[in-house]
């Protein structure tokens, strides 16, 4: 007697546990670098958005004389520039209007830029802006850990 072949439609238990176990493995190696690389975009944001102030301030140092005396100072249209910034010393500089050659960075909204790590533009919360000597005019992203584990206030 000859035996008749019937014909598999689909597949079996061993076949299908097998496909998702593979599916799950590939799933646990992308799945962690996408995350990671969500929070890796958002710190060359900040460090960008950090050069930006750095030259901004540099420049307004340059044409005035001094630094600003708050970020906000850096977005101030020409028309309107600030009265006032401070020296090296952290002691108030009356500023010439006609020295003034801003807006050094261009405005977002409201004011300052966000902070792309805390989503915040807060001086003082998210920036980090120095009015005290030795360090007048620096500024810094707010405390926090980077995913290389240097700290963000020390960039």
């Amino acid at each position: 007697m000859g035996h008749v072949m019937r014909a598999r439609w689909g597949f079996t238990l061993i076949e299908t546990l097998l496909v998702v176990l593979v599916v799950t493995i590939l799933a646990s190696i992308v799945i962690p670098k996408l995350m990671g690389a969500a929070k890796e975009a958002k710190e060359a944001n900040l460090r960008s958005t950090l050069q930006q102030f750095r030259s901004s301030i540099a420049l307004f140092r340059s044409h005035t004389g001094g630094c600003p005396v708050q970020l906000a100072d850096l977005m101030a249209p020409g028309n309107a520039p600030p009265v006032n910034g401070i020296d090296d010393s952290g002691a108030a500089l009356a500023l010439n209007a006609g020295d003034y050659q801003g807006p050094y960075m261009t405005p977002s909204l409201p004011t300052i830029p966000i902070n792309a790590v805390t989503g915040g533009n807060a001086e003082g919360t998210d920036w980090l802006y120095s009015t005290t000597p030795p360090n007048v005019g620096q500024v810094r992203a707010a405390v926090g850990i980077a995913t290389d584990g240097s700290n963000y206030s020390t960039w």
